[in-house]
């Protein structure tokens, strides 16, 4: 199977989703590709094959643990490498752990999100950007 360039985004948060697109274009060879509703997020999955999730936490309608457990019902989805982004601090970081989700506190430093992207996909981040 090709590698998939693409990073999911999925968060309601215009502001936020415009920083992480600009990051990503201007300093990764990723595409990134937003969604911002959990309802349209699993219409689009089946279609999408991401090489990474960046998740908020806090949706409308649902939080963003049930909508990853919900991804994962979806094989293009599966075990693919995901970060919960969220300002949260009453998270349920046991069940974070058991899944195998990253996690990333808002505000987050730009160099942080890039730092856990070439963990988590080797060769991402063009170094001295």
């Amino acid at each position: 199977m090709k590698e998939s360039k693409t990073v999911l985004i999925i968060d309601d948060d215009r502001d936020v989703s415009e920083l992480l697109q600009m990051v990503i274009l201007e300093r990764t060879d990723y595409r990134p590709l937003w969604i911002g509703e959990s309802e349209l997020t699993l219409y689009a999955a089946p279609h999408v094959r991401p090489a990474l999730i960046l998740l908020d936490y806090r949706l409308p309608r649902m939080h963003g643990l049930e909508l990853y457990d919900r991804l994962q019902e979806i094989e293009t989805m599966r075990n693919v490498p995901t970060v919960l982004i969220t300002a949260w601090n009453d998270l349920p970081l046991e069940e974070l752990r058991r899944r195998g989700i990253y996690l990333l506190r808002k505000p987050f430093d730009l160099e942080e999100l890039l730092q856990l992207m070439a963990l988590l996909l080797p060769g991402a981040v063009s170094p001295g950007q």
